[in-house]
């Protein structure tokens, strides 16, 4: 048996309260896995447990909608399984409020301490986006792309992210506040140097839109070189309709890259696409002109609010996407953290007019979802 295998295993006593068939009360094994716990022939889903706390030895799972479990009697693996028990949760929320990253982060243990209230933190450093967990709340990240400064404040011993809901405060960092600092400004650099060596231009960061007045002839190079075949006249045509003041377009590093792509004319980094955003008529328009094979989204507001929580989602559209009859099946399930508790989702799911799929109709239920009063 590993050593990670024997931290997530201990025998124990446990409660429940409010948990459909399960037994009130008994002894057993419990067995922690990557996305639950299980104990005394019942399991619960980490997605589902809202609060974790570790009062006088009792580890205590409240859970959503209602209920909760506790653990008790782990003798001398209390420590162990406890730890094990937090950090298990914490990735598994991570992925379920969409803060989570390809490959393998670098981690800081400090405190989030703007916005308040100040509370400890685990710290994730990845390529896109710094992923924050603070004690007891939710996980959320902070894209590169949207972080225009990264300083350090010497007084207060602070490195703070100047970004769109920020400005954000880290401290607690110990002997590894330098590092932290470090490894966000390079992962920054390394991001928008990816995205000035695909542009041309250093006007672009990973989700921001760039309007086409601000990139000059630029645009129009950009829109044939990220396009993929089969989008480039569409794309066109949503310019067209939008006035080309109204228009932007932008590139954005996918976290849960598709299986199936489309090629842009022109070579992107990996896992990147190209997008388009357009206003008409209080509508915003989502292209994305290569990568995945998606649909055209039609959405209720501004370019900048709309860009702001894509960017937020890194553009994904799974949860987008969803019905209302998917959210309870098991399309939905992996969801079900994000779509009751991430605004960005939250508040797209609301502003979605149409999802427009590519295909010989596309022109018309297109310009049917526009003028829709």
């Amino acid at each position: 048996m590993s050593g990670v295998e024997e931290t997530r295993r201990a025998l124990c006593a446990f409660e429940t309260e409010g948990i459909a068939d399960a037994p009130a009360h008994g002894e057993g094994e419990a067995r922690i896995d990557d996305e639950g716990v299980s104990v005394g022939g019942f399991r619960v889903e980490f997605l589902d447990v809202d609060v974790l706390t570790d009062e006088r030895r009792v580890l205590t799972l409240g859970l959503h909608p209602a209920g909760a479990l506790r653990i008790s009697m782990l003798a001398r693996r209390h420590e162990t399984f406890a730890k094990a028990l937090g950090e298990a949760r914490d990735s598994a929320r991570i992925r379920g409020l969409l803060a989570h990253g390809l490959g393998v982060p670098e981690a800081f243990d400090g405190a989030l301490l703007e916005p308040g209230p100040a509370r400890e933190a685990r710290l994730l450093v990845w390529p896109t986006h710094v992923a924050v967990v603070p004690a007891g709340a939710d996980s959320f990240q902070v894209p590169l792309g949207g972080v225009a400064d990264v300083r350090f404040t010497e007084g207060t011993w602070e490195v703070v992210l100047d970004a769109p809901g920020g400005p954000f405060h880290f401290g607690r960092l110990a002997r590894r506040t330098d590092a932290f600092a470090r490894s966000v400004r390079a992962a920054r650099a390394a991001m928008l140097e990816r995205c000035a060596n695909a542009s041309g231009t250093r006007l672009f960061a990973d989700g921001r839109a760039v309007s086409a007045p601000a990139l000059a002839s630029d645009f129009e190079r950009l829109l044939e070189a990220w396009s993929a075949a089969e989008r480039l006249d569409g794309a066109r045509e949503i310019v067209r309709r939008a006035g080309r003041e109204a228009a932007s377009i932008g590139l954005a590093e996918l976290l849960d890259p598709d299986e199936g792509s489309l090629a842009a004319k022109a070579e992107l980094p990996v896992n990147t696409a190209a997008f388009l955003l357009a206003e008409v008529r209080g509508r915003v328009v989502l292209e994305l002109l290569s990568g995945p094979s998606a649909a055209t989204y039609v959405f209720r507001g501004t370019r900048a609010e709309i860009g702001a929580d894509l960017a937020a989602l890194h553009f994904r559209r799974r949860g987008l996407a969803l019905t209302r009859a998917e959210e309870s099946g098991p399309a939905g399930r992996s969801y079900r953290l994000a779509l009751r508790r991430l605004d960005p989702l939250k508040r797209l799911r609301t502003a979605t007019l149409a999802r427009v799929v590519h295909d010989e109709r596309w022109s018309q239920r297109l310009a049917k979802a526009l003028d829709a009063t």
